[in-house]
């Protein structure tokens, strides 16, 4: 069985649907997937083995070049082709694929909805991005209900070259999606040194990014901790990340794309959220604890006082808070 699936997301968002497909492999074990995403987004694919194309496009391209990819796609011949994506692109590269059986997830606009043999609407009972990847697959490949953990297989990863022990070390990746979620370096220190100090682990591997700002500010992170810490140097790509976060004890970062990366090689998770879609974006099905500020509006509350109030919200914070959690966490998961 040949299946396209389209949905334009980050690497985030490509991470939540491997949810769906771990369940589609059970269902059916001979399916090849192709799939068409954003730019930047086929990392967090490449780790799903049942993955056998990844189409990065810009949905910003010309005309020209959407349809040279709807070409592409035709001459595929796909038994099934599924939007994920709610935007109008998602939507009509499946419309116009060809695939014998096209579905999407939500109401189409009216002159694409003939095009389409099933329509997948309704609300799910857990908003997670996984959850609802899940649900519209599984509506249509008839799959089961339960949902699954995200799936970065073990075959994928990449040896990282870092000499730490297994299960030795946790990684504080204190990079975020926004500036607004970044928690502060000094805060991230006491966490990593009290860990240190309790001899929970023996290392603190602080990861970062291939911007120098995050690099920068891993290795102040590993100045503050001293010398039990050390960086990735932002020298890792997703492949070796995945190997160095699936051997360590414990994974601390801000709402990220890498948070979910630890959930996917089921790594347990001490996340910090600021002001973000919390529900939408916890770790997916792996042991976890979170930080996080409540983003509920007063009653009555003028718009522009909660801006100022979630500006500041992240600073409430303790780094108590996030030992506490993680100690939690260590001691749940402990052999």
């Amino acid at each position: 069985m040949r299946l396209l699936v389209v949905k334009f997301s980050g690497l985030r968002g490509a991470l939540a649907t491997t949810a769906a497909f771990r369940s589609l492999k059970e269902r059916h074990p001979g399916a090849a997937v192709t799939v068409v995403t954003t730019p930047g987004s086929e990392p967090g694919l490449e780790g799903c083995p049942i993955v056998a194309e990844i189409v990065a496009f810009d949905p910003r391209s010309s005309a020209w070049e959407v349809w040279a990819l709807l070409s592409h796609l035709r001459r595929q011949r796909f038994d099934v082709a599924v939007a994920l994506g709610v935007d109008a692109l998602s939507r009509r590269f499946v419309a116009w694929s060809g695939a014998a059986k096209r579905a999407c997830a939500g109401r189409p606009a009216w002159a694409l909805y003939p095009w389409f043999h099933q329509v997948v609407t309704g609300t799910v009972a857990d908003p997670h991005e996984a959850s609802r990847d899940h649900a519209v697959l599984a509506a249509v490949m008839g799959l089961g209900q339960e949902v699954p953990g995200l799936w970065y297989a073990a075959s994928r990863m990449e040896e990282h070259g870092l000499l730490v022990e297994p299960r030795r070390y946790a990684v504080i990746h204190p990079g975020a999606s926004r500036e607004d979620q970044v928690f502060e370096i000094d805060k991230w220190a006491k966490v990593g040194r009290e860990l240190v100090a309790s001899r929970r682990v023996d290392r603190i591997v602080v990861s970062a990014g291939t911007t120098s700002s995050e690099r920068i500010l891993a290795e102040a992170l590993c100045g503050l901790i001293g010398p039990a810490a050390q960086p990735t140097r932002g020298g890792l790509g997703l492949p070796q990340l995945a190997k160095l976060i699936s051997g360590a004890r414990l994974f601390m970062g801000a709402d990220s794309p890498i948070l979910q990366l630890a959930a996917a090689v089921n790594t347990p998770v001490v996340g910090v959220f600021g002001p973000s879609d919390y529900v939408r974006s916890r770790p997916w099905a792996v042991l976890h604890r979170i930080v996080r500020v409540d983003t509920t509006p007063f009653e009555g509350e003028d718009p522009a006082d909660y801006r100022r109030r979630m500006d500041r919200a992240l600073a409430r914070i303790t780094p108590d808070q996030v030992i506490r959690a993680a100690e939690e966490v260590l001691q749940l998961s402990a052999p």
